[in-house]
């Protein structure tokens, strides 16, 4: 099924793919009134949600926020940057399921 991923995200704030669901999301830290934005991901396998940990820059704007979070899964669907999570096998799959999406396979 051939889908501009990206746009999908943006748009809904979501998407489902290989086994996984993305949300984009905002958090604030204890101390930090200001939003920062959030990647997470259910794992249908592991039957949970897992944040993102790879670093997102902080955008002037809730857009650019958006803009920069799909900037970060960009970059693992292309091979650049591997998704941190704190579960290697759970980072292994969501890179070769999000490669997957991306290559349109």
């Amino acid at each position: 099924m051939a889908m501009n991923w990206k746009r999908h995200l943006r748009e809904e704030g979501y998407l489902e793919f290989g086994g996984f669901r993305v949300e984009l999301t905002l958090d604030n830290t204890f101390m930090d009134l200001d939003y920062i934005p959030r990647i997470i991901v259910y794992d249908e396998e592991t039957e949970r949600w897992h944040v993102l940990r790879n670093p997102i820059p902080k955008g002037k704007t809730l857009e650019e926020n958006w803009d920069n979070a799909i900037e970060v899964l960009e970059r693992i669907a292309g091979g650049v940057e591997e998704p941190i999570f704190g579960e290697p096998d759970v980072a292994v799959r969501f890179a070769r399921a999000l490669r997957s999406l991306a290559d349109g396979s």
